[in-house]
C-alpha cells in the first residue's frame, strides 16, 4: 500500500502565496481557496480597499499595487519577504480586454494590451523568481484564457496577448524547472463572475454558452481557484509547462451540425 498522504499534498501550511488582482470573481475565489489549504496570503490589487477586504476575510495582508508599474509588483514582494520571511508562490490573475475588432483597433490598443496580459506576467515573473530561489523553490501561476488558443472575435488582441502568455509559461518553465520553480497556467472559458451575473447584457449570452457547454452550466469562480490551488500545491510537484483549461468541455464540441437519425 501507497505511503503517500495524498490529502496532505494539497496542503499550503507555513507557506506564503502572493494572489494579483484580488478583485471579485476568481482573484477574490483563488486567495480564498490558497488561505483555506493553510497558505499565508498576499492580496495585492491595485484597489487599495478591495485589497484591504479580501486580506480581512483570508487573514492575509493587504497590498495596493499598480502591477502596470515597473518596480511595483518587486517592491511588494521585498516587504512580504520581510514581514513574513519567505515567499513561495504568485498567482497572477490580471488581465483586463479591450473589445475591438481587430480592423478597428489602433496602435495603442496593442500597447496597452499586451502591457496590461503579457508585459506585466513577465514583470511578476521577473519580480518573483530571486525570492522562490530563496525559498528552495515554488510555483508561478497565471490565468490565461480560452482565447489564446480559439478564435476571439471581438477581443482579437486580448486572445493574442493570452497566447504570448501561454508561450511566456512554456518557456518559463524549461528555464526555472531546474531551479525548482514550476510555472504552470489556468485558462478559464466563459466564467459567472459577480460582474459578469450582475450585467443584463450578458444574460441571453449566459444562457446561451450554458446550453452549449457539455457540462451545461458556466465555471464559477471557485472552479478556477480549485485548478489554481492543485498546480500551487505539492499534488501537482510533477506538473509545469502546463495549460490547464476549465471550460466545461466547451472547447471541445463538434462545430458542425449533425444529421439526425
Amino acid at each position: 500500500m501507497s505511503d503517500v498522504d495524498y490529502p496532505g499534498l494539497l496542503r499550503l501550511d507555513g507557506r506564503v502565496h502572493a494572489v494579483v488582482g484580488v478583485g471579485p470573481g476568481i482573484g477574490r475565489e483563488t486567495a480564498t481557496a490558497l488561505a483555506a489549504a493553510g497558505a499565508r496570503v498576499v492580496c495585492v490589487d491595485v484597489d487599495a480597499g478591495q485589497a484591504a477586504a479580501v486580506a480581512a476575510e483570508t487573514g492575509g495582508v493587504a497590498a495596493a499595487c499598480d502591477i502596470t508599474a515597473p518596480d511595483a509588483f518587486a517592491e511588494v514582494l521585498a516587504r512580504a519577504e520581510r514581514e513574513l520571511g519567505r515567499v513561495d508562490g504568485v498567482t497572477d490573475v490580471v488581465g483586463l480586454v479591450r473589445w475591438k475588432p481587430l480592423a478597428g483597433t489602433a496602435d495603442g490598443d496593442w500597447v496597452w494590451q499586451s502591457d496590461v496580459v503579457a508585459a506585466q506576467a513577465v514583470r511578476v515573473l521577473r519580480s518573483a523568481v530571486p525570492h522562490l530561489l530563496r525559498a528552495g523553490g515554488g510555483t508561478l501561476t497565471y490565468i490565461a484564457s480560452v482565447s489564446a488558443f480559439t478564435s476571439a472575435p471581438g477581443h482579437g488582441l486580448y486572445g493574442m496577448a493570452k497566447a504570448a502568455l501561454l508561450s511566456m509559461v512554456r518557456t518559463a518553465a524549461v528555464e526555472l524547472g531546474p531551479q525548482g520553480i514550476r510555472v504552470n497556467a489556468v485558462s478559464p472559458g466563459a466564467t459567472l463572475t459577480p460582474r459578469l451575473a450582475a450585467d443584463p447584457r450578458f444574460a441571453e449570452a449566459n444562457r446561451a454558452n450554458s446550453e452549449r457547454t457539455p457540462l451545461r452550466r458556466l465555471a464559477r469562480p471557485s472552479d478556477i481557484a480549485a485548478a489554481v490551488l492543485f498546480l500551487s500545491s505539492p499534488m501537482a510537484g510533477h506538473v509545469t509547462g502546463q495549460e490547464l483549461v476549465v471550460d466545461g468541455g466547451l472547447t471541445n464540441t463538434w462545430p458542425l451540425a449533425q444529421p439526425t437519425r
